[in-house]
């Protein structure tokens, strides 16, 4: 399973960033008993393939996360180790990260050493020279989010721009975090930021409860 762009390896084991080892290796294995073969034995078509996507995520996940060295190299990829650099002008950029420096780092340490009116002008310069942030786009597209349990998908959703509800297909639910099966609008559409988004959320039943 390729994880759709916007969702990490980490929602699909629904922990955060900077969870320990430890954490991750419990939610990956908690993940796998949740999907352990036989619990969809029953249920429509589509909830089988959203429990096989979803048991290939969850494997996939655990092959780099619970790897240092690739875990690592993903965060790098993620932008979660960014070097410290000045905001503005590549040129001014380059030289802040040669010399080590960060310039509000600079700023603060010159605080109380610069007159006032010099101070002031290295501010304004400081805030000139930092770029505005770029409003929010008002067409986005829906991630596929089948084969994400529900509390990820929720995170996911929000954070894109989405208002989400849901739907419980199982009328008498184990006490288990749910699956989403099902979407609409379905994957890759695209549509305005703030328009909904509906998701069938699947438990196993009850009746099928195994002891662990």
């Amino acid at each position: 399973m390729k994880v759709t762009e916007g969702i990490t390896l980490y929602d699909v084991l629904g922990v955060t960033a900077g969870a320990s080892a430890d954490t991750l290796r419990y939610a990956h294995d908690k993940r796998l008993r949740q999907l352990r073969p036989g619990l969809e034995a029953g249920a429509p078509a589509l909830v089988a393939a959203a429990t096989a996507r979803a048991r290939e995520a969850v494997q996939a996940a655990w092959l780099v996360l619970g790897d240092p060295e690739l875990r690592h190299r993903y965060d790098t990829r993620l932008g979660l180790y960014r070097d410290r650099g000045l905001r503005g002008s590549p040129g001014f950029a380059e030289g802040a990260a040669r010399s080590g420096a960060d310039p509000y780092d600079l700023m603060r340490a010159a605080d109380g050493l610069l007159d006032a009116d010099l101070w002031h002008s290295l501010t304004a310069l400081a805030a000139w020279m930092a770029p505005l942030p770029a409003p929010p786009p008002r067409r986005i597209t829906v991630p596929d989010l089948r084969g994400l349990f529900y509390r990820p998908c929720q995170a996911v959703a929000t954070m894109a721009g989405f208002r989400l509800a849901s739907v419980q297909l199982t009328p008498d639910p184990m006490a288990v975090e749910g699956l989403v099966v099902k979407q609409s609008p379905p994957p890759g559409t695209v549509v305005r930021r703030q328009s909904p988004l509906t998701v069938q959320v699947w438990h196993p039943p009850r009746a099928t409860a195994r002891p662990h």
